[in-house]
């Protein structure tokens, strides 16, 4: 499957709604997945518009992560067509998916270049910058290694508030995006989603500001 040249509309919301085409993207889903040759290029040209989208939110977010926005496209797409025995749900389920495939492309770069660069500057996330009003602003920074993990803590601990935060925080998507993904109220996830900021501060020794 060769990813496709797709121009972008400038200054237009990525998401369009989290269920627009839901039936077209999940039935090529289901086709690919079970083996159908002839559908790779339109599928192709379905995923790339969001798996693009998310990895543009890395690169805005994170300027010193020298993973470029193509390489992270292109290692994110790669490793969603490992994917192809997962029982696709709809446009939602694959957000959710392609949002942890990015999680683990960002950290994986990220540890390789710390094992290569020990102590060298690695890219730092500010969960400050995912604010809104209900959440106290955090200005201190923690690196993309420690979020991981303590993330990991988070999905044993609440499943449901650690998908929050990956979709987020890796795919970009705000509250009223991850509640239709989720398929649940903006309420339920902005209640998520000020439990795993409070708990991931308190896992990172982050304090807001007095």
């Amino acid at each position: 499957m060769v990813l496709p040249v797709v121009r972008l509309v400038p200054n237009c919301h990525w998401m369009m709604g989290v269920h627009g085409n839901t039936g077209g993207i999940t039935q090529l889903l289901w086709r690919w997945r079970d083996g159908e040759q002839t559908v790779d290029d339109a599928l192709a040209r379905e995923l790339y518009p969001l798996l693009h989208a998310i990895a543009r939110n890395q690169a805005r977010r994170n300027p010193s992560l020298t993973l470029s926005t193509t390489e992270l496209l292109h290692e994110t797409y790669l490793r969603i067509l490992e994917q192809r025995n997962v029982a696709w749900r709809n446009r939602g389920h694959f957000l959710s998916i392609a949002a942890t495939v990015a999680r683990r492309v960002v950290i994986d770069y990220l540890r390789e270049r710390s094992a290569q660069k020990r102590g060298s500057g690695v890219a730092a996330v500010a969960l400050g910058d995912l604010t809104d009003a209900e959440v106290p602003l955090v200005n201190d920074q923690e690196d993309w290694i420690g979020l991981d993990q303590a993330l990991t803590r988070l999905q044993a601990l609440d499943p449901e508030a650690a998908r929050t935060v990956e979709l987020r925080l890796f795919a970009g998507l705000e509250v009223d995006e991850v509640a239709q993904v989720c398929e649940c109220s903006p309420s339920t996830i902005a209640r998520q989603w000020r439990f795993a900021r409070a708990w991931l501060a308190e896992q990172l020794e982050i304090h807001p500001q007095s």
